[in-house]
């Protein structure tokens, strides 16, 4: 959770308007005729007591009858127009921030970490538009008018009603102060129990396996207790505040009954104000009872905007790079430093090195030296810690990710698909011809395994799948979505840690096809078999890169002064 200054109930409501300002003003204009025909109701009431009983017109009651519902079918029509208009906004904002969260996920590494919790905030503040929750907001600044009316039928009345309208509100301004510390306390044990139950889930065969059951289940337990417990004690609370607001309402409309009916009496006023001012207070408090009532959810939507405002502020302004040719296959690393997201200490140090197409290149290191956080920045997931990625003349990271995504593929350490087919992924979710679908799984070495399945290239992969795939499975198709499109820039961090031997040869057959044929490959790896189909050798030693010739550092390994892969003399290599 970010640790932000939270909006003022006041500002966060305008900012949210600020976000939905198209849906407003209609929105506005349908409010103001559903609250001025609320007004139908107690009219009404008031003719049939105090003209029609004492007239005895039937003709005038069945007129009047006729407008009054002529009236409430318009109200009834402008109150489903608001409610309608509340559901559009909602899917307005899902869409502005969903695409802006996907739009920023491409820049910012982090983004892509805290996607499900945005889309859990985003759920809510959709709901609180399409379950209409909004409305008694927009309801409330008419309060003040059917109080005034209240003055209009008797000053007595309409001091009833204001003094209980003033008492709802601290009502509901207290139930702030004393409810909302406690809700956002609860929503944290609850995110924090959440996120364990994902890794939980992910992490099943070694949770199983090492009998960590019942410990990660106590932890579970034990967090999900503590949400529980402060959630009961707030909920006192919170239902005290509810009740209270429904409690003085019904008191209030049982005083104006009770004042109307001693000033009926006084002849002060006419018998059918007493109905009517009852009607006219009940709905200048309803839209301050709903929100009273439903104040944990505003508190819930309130934290939600907290988590999301910024994003929703942040819209796209419409720009589009001009989409740009097949890049020549030339690759530079100008004084480029790499260092994970947010680090404030490079990992590895500047360093330039250029590229030429038909080069195959393998990257070497111990574990942590930063192999994975430069194969990331390279093929611009990370931002540079300084310097540039260029690609065919073009800065790497300035390069729109859908126009530059088609001439760079990517196969990942860990390789993930995506819910869908086979061939979807190998498409990378895109339209594509099968015939292309087809080579990427042929180059890929994984046509054959492909369709071996029930379904072939049609086989779901995510929640739906009914046959689970390997790793080895997986990284094949992984490897085939890289090579989809013939890409410029081929990138593998470790490409053959999960193959068997032939799957493993026929993918260094085809990086090296693939490196003969014009592309830049660059391989993560420490299979020597890989090395040794390379030109060139980079290693990554004490956060500096010094490159070798292939030949003199496999010369060296079999050297018996270097028989550790990951070392590389000054005499073998240079600085790059």
């Amino acid at each position: 959770m970010r640790d932000t200054p939270s909006l003022s109930l006041m500002g966060w409501l305008r900012s949210l308007a600020s976000a939905i300002s198209a849906y407003i003003a209609p929105i506005l204009g349908f409010t103001i005729l559903a609250n001025l025909l609320l007004l139908v109701s107690p009219f009404y009431m008031l003719q049939v007591y105090d003209r029609i009983l004492t007239s005895g017109s039937i003709d005038t009651l069945i007129w009047l009858t006729v407008i009054s519902v002529f009236l409430l079918g318009i109200y009834a029509a402008a109150e489903v127009g608001r409610r309608r208009l509340a559901t559009l906004a909602s899917v307005e904002l899902d869409t502005i921030i969903s695409d802006n969260m996907f739009t920023h996920f491409c820049d910012d590494p982090q983004e892509a970490i805290e996607i499900p919790s945005r889309l859990r905030y985003t759920a809510r503040v959709k709901g609180f538009l399409s379950n209409q929750a909004i409305l008694p907001f927009f309801d409330l600044p008419f309060a003040p008018l059917f109080i005034a009316i209240l003055f209009v039928i008797h000053p007595l009345i309409g001091t009833i009603g204001l003094v209980g309208a003033v008492l709802m509100v601290v009502i509901a301004v207290t139930a702030e102060g004393a409810t909302r510390a406690t809700f956002l306390e609860v929503n944290q044990k609850d995110s924090q129990a959440f996120e364990l139950a994902l890794g939980l889930s992910r992490q099943r065969s070694a949770i199983v396996s090492m009998g960590l059951t019942e410990g990660a289940l106590s932890r579970w337990k034990s967090i999900r207790e503590e949400a529980h417990g402060i959630a009961l004690n707030g909920g006192r609370a919170e239902v005290s505040f509810a009740s209270s607001a429904k409690s003085v309402r019904q008191m209030l409309q049982i005083l104006v009954l009770g004042a109307g009916g001693a000033l009926a009496v006084q002849q002060q006023v006419s018998p059918g104000a007493i109905v009517a001012g009852s009607i006219i207070l009940g709905r200048a408090l309803a839209p301050i009872d709903q929100i009273v009532g439903g104040w944990k959810n505003i508190t819930s939507i309130r934290e939600a905007w907290d988590e999301l405002g910024e994003r929703v502020l942040r819209v796209n302004d419409g720009r589009a790079d001009m989409p740009l040719s097949r890049p020549d296959p030339i690759l530079l690393l100008d004084r480029l430093a790499i260092a994970p997201p947010a680090s404030e200490e490079a990992l590895i140090r500047p360093f330039r090195l250029q590229l030429q197409g038909g080069t195959l290149v393998t990257l070497l290191g111990p574990i942590g030296s930063g192999k994975t956080s430069l194969l990331q920045t390279v093929v611009g997931a990370w931002q540079p810690f300084s310097g540039k990625v260029v690609l065919g003349g073009r800065d790497v990271h300035a390069w729109a990710s859908d126009d530059r995504g088609p001439y760079v593929g990517y196969v990942p350490q860990g390789v993930e698909l995506l819910p869908g087919t086979i061939a979807q992924n190998i498409a990378r979710m895109g339209k594509a011809e099968p015939e292309a679908v087809i080579l990427a799984a042929q180059e890929a070495g994984a046509h054959a395994m492909i369709l071996s399945l029930k379904n072939g290239y049609d086989t779901l992969i995510g929640p739906s799948a009914t046959v689970p795939l390997s790793a080895g499975q997986t990284q094949l198709i992984g490897y085939a979505r890289a090579l989809f499109g013939e890409p410029v820039l081929l990138i593998l961090d470790e490409p053959t840690a999960n193959l068997d031997r032939d799957s493993a040869k026929h993918v260094i057959a085809s990086l090296k096809e693939k490196a003969e044929r014009g592309a830049i490959v660059f391989v993560a790896t420490h299979d020597r078999a890989v090395i040794e189909q390379s030109e060139t050798v980079l290693a990554i030693r004490e956060g500096g890169v010094i490159s070798a010739d292939a030949n003199r550092y496999l010369a060296s390994l079999d050297s018996s002064a270097r028989k550790d892969p990951q070392q590389i003399s000054t005499g073998v290599g240079k600085t790059a």
